[in-house]
Order: C-alpha cells, then structure tokens, then sequence
C-alpha cells in the first residue's frame, strides 16, 4: 500500500511539476508570437509626419490673438497651421465671433488662406 501512495504522490508532484512548465512555457510561446507579429509591422520614422516648427509657432500666436479678444471665447477654438494655411474648429456663440476670428487671423502675415469651420452655437 506505501509503495502505490508513494508512486501516486510522484506522479501527481510530476503532474503539477508538468502543468507548472507548461502553463509557463506557453505563457512565453504566446509572448513571443505577439512580440513577432508586432515587429513584422516594423517601424519606419521617415513615415512620421512632422509638423515645421514655423507653422506650430504661427498657431500659437494666432492662438494668444484669439485669446485676447475679449469678444471670443478662444479655449473653444482649435487653431492649426500648416504653409501659411490656417484652420480654426470649434464653436462660438455668434455669427459675429465667427467673422471676428477669421479678421484676426487674417492680421497676420504668414497667413495665406483661413479655413473657418467654427461652428455657431
């Protein structure tokens, strides 16, 4: 009888011994096929679009303009600018806020074209 409970406790300890490697070893298996299937997409920066420097410059300062007229609410007006193109979003309460910002903008310089598509509340 001690002999067959001895036999059966090292196969049950080998059982769970098995289970404990297995569970890890496919654990890593799933890991590494995750990992290769990630790195088949590879990485290229040259496909990273990168906004110049002059154009993040030119929002923000049409950005402070916005801000400092009093007649608009400008944290509801999202400013971007690319080769003196500039688009303003967003929402403002009156037709007349909405002109008010295109006239802004057009003050400056750099600008080229405006794109309104502000909303009116």
């Amino acid at each position: 009888m001690k002999l067959a409970k001895r036999l059966f406790d090292f196969l049950r300890n080998d059982e769970k011994r098995m289970i404990y490697i297995m569970r890890h070893v496919g654990t890593m298996g799933y890991l590494l096929m995750i990992l290769s299937m990630t790195s088949c997409a590879g990485f290229n920066p040259g496909t990273i679009e990168e906004t110049p420097r002059e154009d993040i410059i030119l929002a923000m300062k049409i950005k402070a303009k916005l801000i400092e007229a009093e007649e608009l609410k400008a944290a509801a007006i999202h400013v971007e600018a690319t080769n003196g193109s500039v688009k303003i979003s967003g929402f403002v309460e009156t037709e007349s806020q909405r002109q008010l910002a295109s006239s802004i903008i057009q003050q400056f310089p750099d600008v080229k074209q405006v794109n309104n598509q502000l909303k009116v509340k």
